[in-house]
């Protein structure tokens, strides 16, 4: 598969330092929730747009690096696209660093093939990040959220801590073979936490990882545009 570089800027001390990351595998897990009627509860939610239930929980799903991006806006090429904010992991060999990022979806394909409608839309991915040495010890007490705009109104869409999905460490290990090449560059997008609303076709998304306990947030947000089509 094809390697994809980004640039990151890594927040920690006084001054932030340039992370150069080369994306050489992509996995988007999903069904991550530790409590088990929250997992339910974002079940029934996509079961409401007739996406089938998984056959085990979590699930890996490998895709292309080209869908990543660090663009503030995302071509689409269905009104019917939604995103959803997650944490993100970047690996390379021994070395970890968090962010924040969407994965975005096409949710009428998603009734018909989940990977094919993942790998529909780009996914999202912040530029700033975090040492995950600096946040191991907390995990549990970041915090995701994620702001939807639809029709000019900003509204919040998920709120919710880290406790309530699976860890990096327990992704990491219940990874199925054949996994991706340890050595290699590896972004692991987590799966989401439940919305406050059901599913919107949002207009825009304003991401949000906190760490409460160093003070400090990790933000992006990007713009969604439907191309339009004459076939």
């Amino acid at each position: 598969m094809t390697s994809k570089s980004f640039e990151f800027a890594i927040q920690g001390g006084q001054k932030a330092r340039p992370l150069t990351f080369s994306a050489d595998a992509l996995v988007c897990c999903g069904w991550v929730g530790r409590d088990r009627a929250a997992l339910q509860a974002h079940i029934d939610e996509l079961a409401h747009l007739g996406v089938p239930p998984p056959t085990r929980a979590p699930i890996y799903m490998q895709f292309s690096t080209y869908l990543l991006t660090q663009d503030e806006e995302m071509p689409v090429v269905s009104a019917t696209t939604s995103g959803e904010v997650e944490y993100v992991v970047l690996r390379s060999g021994n070395k970890l660093w968090v962010t924040v990022g969407s994965d975005q979806t096409d949710r009428d394909v998603e009734t018909k093939s989940i990977v094919a409608s993942k790998q529909m839309c780009g996914k999202f991915i912040a530029r700033e990040c975090w040492p995950m040495s600096d946040v191991s010890d907390h995990w549990d007490r970041l915090v995701l959220r994620c702001w939807i705009t639809k029709d000019g109104r900003r509204t919040v869409y998920q709120d919710s801590p880290l406790s309530s999905i699976l860890s990096p460490a327990e992704l990491l290990e219940n990874m199925p073979e054949p996994r991706p090449d340890p050595s290699r560059g590896l972004v692991l997008y987590s799966g989401t936490v439940a919305t406050k609303s059901g599913l919107i076709y949002g207009d825009a998304y304003d991401l949000e990882l906190e760490d409460p306990i160093r003070q400090r947030t990790l933000r992006a947000a990007y713009r969604v545009s439907v191309m339009p089509q004459h076939i």
